[in-house]
């Protein structure tokens, strides 16, 4: 026997539920006498006769019948397995794209990421390089679905995105030990004129590193920046090697070094750092991901 295909079937039923074929031709968004083919088609198939055609419409037969039934119950499991079928593939490609300033090695994101995979063993984690105000206009785009960073003072914040702070940081000085400001308990930007500095390169984040520069505008003082790095390991070699000083968040100048002290700073821009997400999303992966960041967050 000939396989009975999907299309026989839809077409069978079609023609049964309005028991006529220029409606059922309508209904499928198909031409009539296509229609007429596949049902009489079936009917070779099956051997039997489904349908009586006569002026006044379409009657079916006590066989069209059972099978009209068997029909939809099979339609309808065809259905239901390719819904399930979509939904176990999404859950098993579930995907998460973050944005963030990778240089800033952000103290909460790995701890997040580790619980967020104990709940969605699949999850496809993508990451960009964006700062807040570029974070901001990727989300309202959904060209990411989470971002982290510095909110400073100036920069606008759309009603589209929603925030949280997570993290005050505060700058440090990453100075040798034998230098006369590793023994000071607070450093002012007074205290760094004439003084060779280390500093994140302005392609790592542009408006905080303008911001920087700002603060020592309105100190009346032109730094003296030797070296702008893109690896803070690097800009602590330099310090190591009584190179320079160098600037940085406590939350970047985390790793410690034999002979070099950090220093508080006093008169930068705050070190505000906020998660960022869309103010209506319904994603429970997203959703979970926020929180597991605030708590992290509240434990480092």
């Amino acid at each position: 026997m000939r396989p009975i295909d999907v299309k026989h079937l839809r077409y069978f039923v079609g023609v049964a539920d309005e028991l006529h074929f220029g409606r059922a031709a309508a209904k499928l968004a198909v031409t009539q006498p296509a229609l007429s083919q596949q049902v009489a088609a079936l009917e070779a198939i099956l051997g039997v006769q489904l349908l009586i055609r006569d002026r006044r419409g379409v009657v079916l037969t006590a066989a069209g019948e059972v099978f009209q039934a068997q029909a939809i119950e099979v339609l309808a499991q065809m259905e239901a397995m390719v819904e399930v079928t979509r939904r176990t593939a999404f859950q098993n490609e579930q995907r998460i794209a973050i944005a963030m300033v990778e240089y800033t090695d952000l103290p909460f994101i790995v701890p997040a990421l580790t619980e967020l995979q104990k709940l969605y063993p699949n999850v496809k984690i993508s990451r960009k390089e964006m700062v807040s105000t570029q974070q901001i206009k990727a989300l309202i785009t959904h060209q990411i679905d989470i971002g982290m960073g510095v909110l400073l003072a100036n920069e606008d914040q759309t009603a589209k995105v929603s925030s949280r702070f997570v993290l005050d940081g505060r700058w440090l000085l990453a100075a040798p030990r034998i230098h006369r400001l590793a023994q000071v308990k607070v450093i002012h930007l007074t205290d760094l004129v004439d003084e060779n500095l280390i500093i994140f390169s302005r392609n790592v984040n542009e408006p905080l590193y303008d911001a920087v520069l700002a603060s020592f505008q309105r100190a009346k003082i032109e730094p003296n920046f030797v070296y702008e790095t893109t690896q803070a390991q690097i800009g602590l070699r330099i310090v190591k090697d009584s190179g320079g000083l160098m600037l940085g968040a406590d939350y970047v100048l985390r790793e410690r070094h034999d002979g070099i002290v950090y220093v508080p700073i006093e008169g930068l821009p705050n070190l505000n750092v906020h998660i960022f997400w869309r103010e209506q999303e319904s994603s429970g992966l997203v959703l979970d991901f926020v929180e597991f960041l605030a708590e992290a967050a509240l434990r480092d």
